[in-house]
This record gives C-alpha cells, sequence and structure tokens, in this order.
C-alpha cells in the first residue's frame, strides 16, 4: 500500500533531520511535552480531540491518523514538499503496525508519533512534484489535505521513480520540459480567466464569482442546498453542499456535506474566512469545509488555522484552472 503523508510544514527542519539521522518520519498530534496521545491507545481519536479542543472542530484529523494503524512492512509514504516546497520524498516503512512506530512520549514539536524508515528517496531534491512521472497525483494534491490519506491508484507512478533511483541513484526527476511549456501556457490562460473574474459581481446576479463556484461544485457531484446561512454570532456559510456517496460508488452510502465561504478578493485572503466557517462546522460535526477565492494566497496565519481543522483553501489560480477544464462544457 502507499500512502500520502503530510505533517506540520513548519517543524519541516526537525522532520528532516530525524529522517536523515534517525530514519524516523514524524508526525503530529501527539501530546507534546506532556505526551499521552499514543495512537496505539484504544482511545487515541477521544484523547486527541479532548487535547486539541482549541485546534480541532471535530473529530476527522485523530480519526484520519489512525490509518497509521494499517501500515505494514514495506509500504510507502510519499511527503509533499519534503525536503522542499515543489519537492517530493518517498519513504519505505520498516515493520508492520506497530513494530513500525515509535512513540516519544515528551517532545516540545509535538511530533511525538515517528514511524521507522528502511530508506527514503528523494530527501537531496532530486525528486520535483512536477515531473511528468507524477503528473496523475499532483493534479489531485490539492484535494490530499487530511493528515494520512491512501494513494494506491498512483502507486505504480512512485514505483517507477524508485526502480528508476534504485538503478541510478544519481537520476533526477525535474520540471519536464513539455509540462514547462504547457504549465506556462495555462499560466497565461489562468491570469486572463482571473482578470476576467475580478471584473464581475461578488454574488447576487446570474453571472458572478459565487455562481461560477457553485458551477464547480456541481461539476463535481454537489447539489446546492442552501445558500447565506448565519448564526449570528459571526459563523457564516455560502453555500451548503450536499454530495450523494453513492454517486461516486455504488459501496458507499449517506452523504458528504460540505460548508463554503466564497470570497471574492484580490491579493490575499486573510484567517477570517476561516473563522467565519469554524462555528458552523461545530454545530454540524460531520461537514467538511472549504474557502473559495480569488486571491492569489492565503495568509500564513489563515493557511495554519485551516490545517488544524481539516479546511480546504482553494485559491483563485486553483479555481482558473478548474474552469478552464471545463470551459465550453454543459452542466
Amino acid at each position: 500500500m502507499i500512502y500520502n503523508f503530510r505533517f506540520d510544514k513548519s517543524r519541516i527542519e526537525e522532520v528532516l533531520r530525524r529522517l536523515r539521522e534517525e530514519k524516523l518520519l514524524s508526525q503530529g498530534w501527539g501530546g507534546g511535552e506532556h505526551g499521552g496521545l499514543d495512537v496505539r491507545q484504544e482511545d487515541y481519536v477521544t484523547r486527541c480531540f479532548e487535547s486539541y479542543r482549541d485546534h480541532l472542530t471535530s473529530t476527522r484529523i485523530p480519526s484520519n491518523l489512525t490509518w497509521m494503524r494499517e501500515f505494514k512492512d514495506g509500504d510507502l509514504l510519499v511527503t509533499p514538499h519534503l525536503p522542499e516546497h515543489g519537492k517530493v520524498s518517498i519513504h519505505i516503512i520498516d515493520g508492520d503496525w506497530d513494530n513500525c512506530y515509535d512513540y516519544l512520549e515528551c517532545d516540545e514539536t509535538h511530533l511525538n508519533n515517528r514511524i521507522r524508515i528502511k530508506k527514503s528517496y528523494g530527501l537531496d531534491g532530486n525528486i520535483d512534484t512536477k515531473n511528468a512521472r507524477l503528473s496523475r497525483w499532483r493534479g489531485k494534491l490539492q484535494w490530499l489535505r487530511y493528515p494520512v490519506i491512501p494513494i494506491e491508484r498512483w502507486e505504480e507512478d512512485f514505483e517507477s521513480v524508485i526502480e528508476s533511483l534504485e538503478q541510478d541513484p544519481s537520476a533526477t526527476f525535474e520540471l519536464s520540459d513539455l509540462d514547462e511549456h504547457l504549465e506556462l501556457l495555462a499560466s497565461d490562460v489562468v491570469c486572463l480567466i482571473k482578470k476576467k473574474l475580478a471584473d464581475i459581481q461578488p454574488s447576487g446576479t446570474g453571472f458572478s464569482f459565487e455562481s461560477i463556484c457553485e458551477r464547480l461544485l456541481s461539476s463535481f457531484g454537489y447539489r446546492i442546498e442552501r445558500r447565506h446561512e448565519y448564526d449570528g454570532q459571526g459563523g457564516d456559510v455560502d453555500l451548503r453542499c450536499v454530495r450523494d456517496r453513492a454517486d461516486i460508488s455504488p459501496f458507499d452510502f449517506g452523504q458528504t456535506i460540505l460548508l463554503v465561504q466564497v470570497k471574492k478578493h484580490i491579493g490575499t485572503t486573510d484567517r477570517h474566512a476561516v473563522e467565519q466557517l469554524l462555528p458552523m462546522m461545530r454545530q454540524e460535526t460531520n461537514a467538511e469545509g472549504c474557502v473559495m477565492s480569488l486571491a492569489d494566497s492565503f495568509s500564513e496565519e489563515a493557511e495554519e488555522l485551516a490545517q488544524r481543522h481539516g479546511i480546504l483553501l482553494m485559491g483563485g489560480d486553483e479555481i482558473c484552472r478548474l474552469l478552464l477544464g471545463g470551459l465550453g462544457g454543459s452542466s
């Protein structure tokens, strides 16, 4: 099996040090200096949620972390943006659960959860996320926002990279030449679309930024159930969306609920957009959250808050790329 494995990017130097010196890949939500949050505990999810109540709106992230209990000897862990942004590294797990697991009782970085690693590839920055071999995975990377997610559909892609590195350890997987040209062309088109969207109304008309976001959500199977909900205390949801899981697979039942905050911002979107979602998500703990903004980026505070609560931040470039893919189509 292969998993996408995200960690606290503010701790990248410590994560790298442990990998290189101790062959341990670290994960957060471990209790920090006080410890007591060993993933092997049967009540880990509840204990983790209680310990990080100020940072979590639900048990989604602690529950997601229990995927580590499925780890087997030889499984692959893919860590995007390690050793640096735009790069990716691949790691082979050493031992089945829980022999591969190492818990550090006291750790001020909160990276108490560590996984033993046999071998790592890409720690020298020699695997670019935009290499053609990994394009299928990279195209979905923005959706893989939880700490541990199985990505078996792309296992062959990463295994081919490992095979090449085993044959030639000095091999590099750089941004592909053709991809680079196409990426520049796509970026120009995205800039043009963003300029056009910046001139339209934020909402309230048939052709507004909010209606564009609704169209994109509908194209991914969501129904817009309600619009513009408030709790009178700062909570604000522009779009309440529902998708039937059976639309994705006949073996999945029930519904996925997505609460969306839409911002037609220019420049940077700050943490307020995320804060507006949190009270509404606390009222509906099984709901996912998303901020869709035309802005170029999100503030560091917004990114940190969204990461803690498992909220997807979708900026203007991502929205325009999705829109570009659907131009000329019908809903």
